[in-house]
């Protein structure tokens, strides 16, 4: 049975423009960007929080993937047979229900979790606002906190009572407001069951103890704020009918309000009488028909919020137009509500396309990026095996070469203090405490001549990166110049206070660099003119070595304060001190690459470390020899403790391909390194007394040593 054409015609005019205005203002967040213009901290902010969090947008890729897969298989479909076809497509939608409920689900629980902390700030607030006000509830404050506490987010929808008119029937007042709680809570428990997987509703048709008005909607609002909200409420005359929707938490968490125009349903009354019914049963079609528009309003409310928080949402009003018949209630009241649900479905959809798009060209971006590391990291491996590989193919090299002193040059008559091998690796320059430096053929042994004019102990020579000078510093405290070639002095200058301990020449400027003496300090000469450049200052005490690097742009010091200094050459920047050594540095030598600085300490140890750094990589000292290995220091130490014998005032060397380091110890040997693994390869013995001093040929297969016991000892490698 349905009602007169006249009657539901006025219905279906009454009922459109909410539909519109609902839809409008309460419609979905995603489309309608101006509203979160408005209302940057609404509920559109909470959902843009959702769409960055990981867990979702891992979600949405996944559902994007599966959905991928299924539409292929769609495809594979095409020539399979009917049975078969019908068998996997219901499946693939099973699957694409399934696949639905669970972003549904956790859509839900990332917008609860969101919530949490303005939840918890409104459980603090909620005695100062119930002590302060009337309350008109009929749950008390505990019960009202269990709806703000609910673990599962959820609609929640409150009915109030009808304002009712004493002049209105008794039938309307004596059994309206039975009915409509009543009625509302089984089509909500039906349809969009509380505890539901698709639009959970939380439905109270008791809450409030009396009709309500706007007012109190608001009031309640800064109790409820947190929780998604839609209250239904009207009001009854003894002629007409006025619907209110008061709702929170779509767009906002501001309360927004909507009246229906007033419905006449004395009209409908006299309409239905001239069709013959009783009054009786107009009156009951009428209260019918206001139970239906508020299931009908709670319906669309409910999808119209899950369809703003969910694009996976199908409206179940679609499906209740069978429900709704059985009321005296035509489909055609409900198109304008189900006509609005599906045109922000499909806005949701197109929103809903493109960011998929985006999170699949996303997707795509990070899947290249994620190869390309995997590439890089599969090339790091392969290159560090390949390294690891080298290094012990050299190490196994290294530890078989066979080193043998082929020559040993007589001719200082005290200590051997210092040497220095030309760039081509065919002169060697030795210095000694007899005052003199000697020039010999690297190759031959032969004396090619002796340089006088120092008069005290040469403690330092070097030669230029041209090969064509020498430089010298010696206890008489100055440093000369000589023509490496022919001997001739070229000139003599000033150097420091009481001694010059050491000098170096940048390999790629025209600068010397001297040290020594009680001044602590570091000088920096122009090679060419003697002219003093620059003075270093900040060691407290002696220094005693300087090298340059490789490039020319940093030198390194070792100093009896127990530090070792590396500085800026062309600033004079004092860059890092490197210090925990404890006793004095009396060595320092840079690795070929720039890579190394070792230096040697008054505690039989030789520190190896990151010269642009600073980082102690490991130390050589003395408990090799006696078997005790490898030691671990920590992380802010070196990576191992490389044991054996090295003397106090000896120097070191490292080889061309930096492969070998070289020192000269007090036990008379010459220790043989392998830089890359610590492993100490052999020990050269033939000296009587102390080896001060070692230096490397750039080839790498021959060295030199200088002894206490007067003489040079040249040494060649046999691969």
């Amino acid at each position: 049975m349905s009602l007169p054409r006249p009657v539901s015609d006025t219905l279906i005019e009454l009922l459109k423009p909410v539909a519109s205005e609902l839809g409008e203002r309460l419609g979905a967040s995603a489309v309608n960007e101006r509203y979160a213009e408005i209302e940057p901290s609404g509920s559109s902010a909470l959902n843009q929080q959702i769409k960055k969090d990981p867990r979702w947008i891992k979600a949405q890729m996944r559902y994007l993937q599966r959905q991928q897969a299924r539409e292929q298989e769609l495809i594979a479909l095409a020539d399979a047979e009917e049975r078969v076809k019908e068998e996997r497509a219901n499946r693939i939608k099973a699957q694409e229900v399934r696949d639905k409920r669970a972003i549904s689900r956790l859509c839900r629980d990332l917008m609860r979790e969101f919530q949490s902390e303005a939840i918890r700030v409104k459980l603090s607030e909620i005695q100062t606002i119930w002590d302060r006000d009337n309350w008109f509830s009929n749950l008390s404050r505990q019960e009202t906190e269990q709806i703000l506490q609910q673990q599962q987010h959820r609609l929640l929808l409150l009915v109030a009572p009808a304002k009712i008119s004493q002049d209105c029937p008794d039938s309307f007042r004596h059994n309206l407001n039975i009915e409509l709680p009543a009625k509302l809570r089984a089509f909500l428990n039906q349809h969009y069951p509380p505890h539901g997987d698709l639009c959970p509703v939380q439905f109270y048709g008791d809450y409030f103890k009396k009709s309500i008005s706007d007012i109190d909607v608001e009031r309640l609002q800064t109790v409820l704020s947190p929780v998604p909200t839609a209250i239904l409420y009207s009001d009854i005359s003894d002629y007409e009918v006025n619907f209110h929707v008061g709702f929170w938490g779509v767009i906002n968490q501001s309360v927004s309000l909507v009246a229906m125009q007033p419905w006449n349903w004395e009209e409908v009354y006299h309409q239905l009488e001239a069709e013959g019914k009783d009054q009786k049963l107009s009156l009951r079609i009428i209260r019918q028909i206001i139970v239906t528009i508020h299931k009908l309003l709670a319906a669309f409310l409910a999808d119209l919020y899950y369809l703003n928080i969910d694009f996976t949402h199908e409206p179940q009003l679609f499906k209740l137009e069978a429900e709704f018949a059985q009321e005296w209630f035509s489909k055609d009241w409900a198109l304008p509500y189900i006509e609005t649900l599906k045109e922000i479905q499909e806005q949701q959809r197109i929103v809903y396309k493109g960011e998929m798009r985006r999170l699949a060209l996303r997707e795509a971006k990070a899947r290249a990026e994620r190869q390309r590391l995997e590439e890089a990291e599969l090339k790091r491996r392969e290159e560090a095996e390949a390294a690891a590989k080298r290094v012990k193919e050299l190490a196994h090299k290294l530890k078989h070469q066979k080193w043998r002193c082929v020559y040993t040059l007589p001719g200082h008559s005290s200590f051997v203090n210092s040497l220095a091998i030309s760039p081509d690796g065919k002169i060697l320059a030795s210095g000694s405490w007899d005052k003199t430096i000697k020039i010999w053929n690297l190759e031959t042994a032969e004396l090619i001549g002796t340089l006088t004019g120092h008069s005290d102990r040469v403690n330092s020579v070097a030669i230029s990166y041209d090969g064509k000078m020498l430089v010298s510093g010696s206890s008489d405290e100055t440093i000369k110049f000589w023509n490496l070639h022919n001997g001739d002095l070229l000139c003599t200058f000033p150097g420091h206070s009481m001694e010059v301990n050491s000098v170096a020449i940048n390999p790629k400027r025209p600068v010397i660099a001297s040290c020594g003496g009680a001044d602590n300090t570091i000088k920096l000469w122009n090679l060419r003119t003697g002219e003093l450049l620059r003075t270093l200052r900040g060691h407290s005490d002696n220094v005693n070595a300087v090298v340059f690097s490789p490039d020319g742009k940093i030198l390194a010091s070792g100093s009896s304060d127990a530090t070792s200094k590396v500085w800026d050459v062309e600033s004079g920047k004092l860059l890092r001190t490197l210090s925990g050594l404890n006793v004095g540095v009396n060595s320092v030598a840079i690795a070929p690459d720039g890579q190394i600085l070792a230096s040697v300490s008054n505690d039989y140890t030789i520190k190896l470390r990151n010269l642009h750094t600073g980082s102690l990589l490991r130390i050589l000292n003395t408990n090799y020899a006696k078997g005790k290995g490898v030691t671990n220091l920590g992380t802010n130490e070196a990576l191992h403790i490389l044991q054996n014998y090295v003397s106090r005032g000896d120097s070191v060397a490292i080889s061309g391909d930096c492969l070998t380091l070289v020192s000269g110890c007090d036990d008379n040997t010459i220790n043989i390194w392998n830089l890359q693994t610590g492993e100490l390869l052999s020990s050269l013995k033939g000296h009587s007394g102390t080896v001060y001093s070692v230096a490397i040929a750039p080839s790498g297969n021959l060295l030199a040593s200088g002894s206490a016991d007067q003489t040079i000892k040249i040494w060649r490698c046999d691969s």
